[in-house]
């Protein structure tokens, strides 16, 4: 009976107690927003665009924070993205002021706007960045709905140093209502700046699709507070680059090895080269390459950085400039195509064997042929392709390098002096060794086991071990499209593989999207598909749009999935990887690219308005290349030959053909012309 009585007296206290400590926290976080309220204010933007992409901008009111006590208000560059042609900045109290852009920050997504206010506006307090800690609470306001009441929206601060150790993250819901506001402590103090972020994607509405997600971020106010003299001053602040691509693609347990160092690059200019390794970064010691990216990505054009480095067994520090951008890579371009490697033996024989030699380019000049084997060049040692490419990646066209190669068993040297990437296509090509062998030689199967369990339908687009085994005839029903699955997606996919796949030999992939995604592939364009990819060594992926309404943003995220589990089953050539869209899946595809430059070696586009959406800057390692078949009547043309000139502008080499005769696409040698090129793309 007595422990009953206490039980019941312990529940009583706790359920008077209990309203009482909801009280205190509500106070507190009212207070907090009362105290931050003066100085948020409200942004309405008028004209320019309604939608960036897929992201509708520009529609709504925002929010803004005042950084100067003259009137300068930070917002976010969300809420300008779209190039209004006025901005009026509302005050509490309803006061309503014109103002101007003064500045961005387009590293943290920040914009300097300026209103001649009346008086002295309230300036809040930040919160000392040394003091902000997970797990703190955390309030969210905006100006958005009313002008005369802020929005709030409660949270804690759930991680720091996040996105390169640039912004807070916290998990109050954040949305475009109250991007540019501020996210405040119990204090009334600012931790810092709402502003979307992604990790990996720059564009102004990158990381708005985790809107109201639990994920949002805030740039420190201590920050802003540091920068806001330059941007006062009109100075936009760009991010800082140096010009280096480090070896391995983890960059949470790969070290930071220098793969190759971008040419008249500020880290050339320094002299950094491929091998080195980075050992420290302004004095402190790093392994990994994800602790030299977060000192480089928070960094901006104009400062200096120092690496510390281990070239062989020595060690040295040097002082690197950072830049706002690299001038247009010009892809040096020696006039060959190399033997691709085959089964295990590539980089086990010393140098690269010439497959082929293009006209009128300056390896022909210097006499170099087809069956030579390239040994050094610079005085470097090249083993296999890759090698090779990043040899000559890291050169300049006009300037010569040094070649030596073997002939006969004769060892020769020449210099000589890159072009620039062509916009041609050799008007044949020989087989390589392996290609050779598998036209000539009894088929291997292209799926294990017909590729299929016992009720005949594939399994999640997996053959059982992912290869092939045993020999099956080269026939039209051993060749049937096997089914692609992933399981998180809607999106099916048919995959082409053909009868002489084997492992002996890399096959290149071309990723098929057809019009709006949903129609049905004329049968004659994949009869052609399926020849080339017996007689090329080739892949076919011809993927279906997850909607009736066509092709959608979340096709891209199955799109990357198709291609790395594809490449997780077969043996696949990276350097011939191709997006091919026709029409609005041509579209697609341009915007495919955009996202998928580590994947992605070429853009084939028939009938297409554009050949690629976003602005990429491919790695000098990685070519990329455009090809572009359109009917003179196309209504888009005008819009395409737009595309290709910026793409020219930025030395991408594009190849462009008319459709003729009516035709809707490539057939006969405009066809195989296409393949010509996609056979091409591993070019030197």
């Amino acid at each position: 009976m007595k422990l009953r009585l206490a039980s019941l007296l312990f529940v009583a206290a706790w359920a008077t107690a209990a309203p009482a400590q909801d009280s205190r926290e509500d106070a507190a976080f009212k207070a907090a927003a009362a105290a931050v309220a003066p100085s948020v204010v409200s942004i309405e933007t008028i004209g320019g665009l309604e939608t960036l992409g897929e992201v509708l901008v520009g529609t709504a009111p925002a929010s803004g924070l005042v950084v100067g006590a003259d009137g300068y208000v930070i917002s976010s560059t969300f809420n300008f993205a779209h190039q209004p042609a006025s901005i009026i900045v509302t005050l509490p109290g309803n006061r309503r002021f014109a103002a101007k852009l003064v500045a961005r920050d387009d590293t943290r997504k920040l914009v300097l706007l300026k209103i001649d206010a009346p008086e002295k506006l309230p300036v809040p307090t930040p919160t000392p960045e040394k003091e902000t800690a997970v797990g703190q609470w955390s309030i969210a306001v905006g100006r958005a709905f009313d002008p005369e009441k802020p929005n709030i929206s409660i949270g804690v601060v759930s991680a720091v140093n996040r996105i390169w150790g640039k912004a807070i993250q916290t998990d109050a819901k954040i949305s475009p209502a109250n991007y540019g506001g501020p996210l405040v402590d119990l204090r009334g103090r600012v931790y810092g700046v709402l502003v979307p972020l992604s990790p990996n994607e720059k564009e102004d509405v990158s990381g708005v699709e985790w809107y109201d997600s639990g994920i949002g971020f805030a740039i420190p106010l201590e920050h802003v507070m540091r920068m806001l003299p330059r941007m006062q001053k009109g100075e936009n602040l760009k991010a800082g680059v140096v010009g280096v691509r480090f070896q391995g693609a983890n960059v949470y347990a790969d070290p930071p090895l220098v793969a190759q160092v971008r040419a008249n690059s500020p880290a050339y200019k320094a002299g950094l080269r491929k091998g080195d390794l980075v050992v420290a970064v302004d004095g402190k010691p790093v392994e990994l390459q994800v602790q030299v990216m977060e000192q480089l990505q928070r960094r901006y054009s104009g400062e200096k950085i120092r690496f510390g480095i281990r070239q062989g067994s020595s060690t040295k520090d040097v002082e690197i400039d950072l830049v706002e951008k690299l001038d247009p890579y010009k892809r040096p371009f020696l006039g060959l195509l190399p033997e691709r490697p085959a089964g295990d033996a590539g980089g086990v024989v010393p140098g690269v064997v010439v497959r082929y030699v293009y006209e009128k380019s300056p390896a022909e000049g210097k006499g170099l042929k087809p069956g030579d084997r390239i040994m050094k060049v610079r005085g470097t040692a090249v083993n296999d392709r890759d090698a090779l490419m990043l040899a000559v990646a890291e050169s300049e066209p006009g300037k010569p390098i040094a070649v030596e190669f073997q002939r006969d068993g004769k060892t020769e040297k020449f210099d000589i002096e890159p072009a620039t990437d062509p916009e041609t296509i050799p008007t044949s090509l020989p087989k390589t060794k392996a290609e050779a062998t598998a036209a000539t030689d009894k088929p291997a199967a292209g799926k294990p086991e017909d590729g299929k369990p016992e009720d005949g339908k594939p399994e999640d687009g997996k053959p059982e071990d992912g290869k092939p085994s045993g020999d099956k005839p080269e026939n039209e029903a051993s060749e049937a499209p096997r089914k692609l699955k992933i399981v998180e997606f809607d999106n099916e996919c048919d995959v082409y593989v053909p009868s002489t796949y084997s492992d002996d030999m890399p096959h290149g992939l071309v990723v098929l999207l057809y019009r709006n995604g949903r129609t049905a592939v004329d049968k004659a364009i994949v009869k052609r598909w399926q020849e080339a990819c017996r007689d090329d060594g080739l892949i076919l992926l011809v993927p279906r749009a997850a909607e009736d309404a066509g092709w959608t943003p979340p096709d891209l995220e199955f799109l990357k999935k198709a291609i790395d589990r594809t490449a997780e089953q077969y043996r696949i050539d990276a350097r011939r990887v191709v997006v091919h869209g026709v029409e609005t899946g041509g579209q697609f595809a341009a915007r495919a690219v955009g996202r998928m430059t580590d994947r992605v070696r070429g853009v084939a586009a028939v009938n297409s308005p554009a050949l690629l959406l976003a602005a990429v800057e491919p790695d000098p390692a990685e070519s990329l290349s455009f090809y572009s078949a359109s009917d003179p009547k196309f209504p888009g043309r005008k819009g395409l030959t737009a595309n290709v000139e910026q793409l020219r502008t930025r030395f991408l080499p594009v190849v462009t053909r008319d459709l003729k005769d009516g035709a809707d696409y490539p057939i006969d040698e405009p066809f195989a012309e296409l393949r010509r090129w996609i056979d091409s793309l591993d070019r030197i």
